[in-house]
């Protein structure tokens, strides 16, 4: 039998319908659509700066253990330059460091088990560098810029969900 497409849609239409009502009385009825996904997480951008001078770490970094081990370690004195937080998602966004850089960040992926795969490219006078790591929401992740005997730049990240 040849259908038009008209009598075909109809067709299908009155057959959805009837797979709809045939259900049980007090079944459940079928489960809405899946809800979006959660809003996307957020990345903090730590500039740091490390010298050998004394002054101990910065308050604002004494929940970071990582600054009390070498190479860090290294510096007696490490004080925050600059937080800024951004978004992480497929879309790049950058915050600026020292020298006129940037740090430009971009969520590479999830992990099935939930960790974070952060793209970083650091860009400055044309020229750039990228690195990707991999964290859970709350590891931090740390980088050194630049660094002589006795000053380093460093740069942290952190994923907040």
């Amino acid at each position: 039998m040849k259908l038009r497409p008209t009598a075909f849609a109809l067709c299908a239409l009155l057959a959805s319908g009837a797979a709809s009502a045939q259900q049980p009385p007090g079944a459940a009825p079928p489960p809405s659509p899946a809800p979006p996904p959660a809003a996307e997480a957020h990345i903090e951008v730590l500039v740091l700066e490390a010298t050998t001078g004394p002054g101990g770490i910065a308050p604002a970094l004494a929940s970071l253990p990582q600054l009390r081990q070498p190479p860090f370690s290294a510096y007696p004195q490490i004080t925050l330059v600059s937080r800024t937080t951004l978004p992480l998602a497929g879309a790049p966004a950058s915050a600026p460091l020292p020298n006129n850089a940037t740090a430009g960040v971009v969520l590479a992926r999830r992990t099935p088990e939930g960790r974070y795969a952060v793209g970083v490219t650091f860009t400055q006078g044309g020229h750039a560098s990228r690195i990707e790591f991999l964290a859970a929401a709350g590891e931090p992740f740390f980088t050194v810029r630049s660094s002589r005997p006795e000053r380093a730049l460093i740069v942290g990240f952190i994923v907040r969900p």
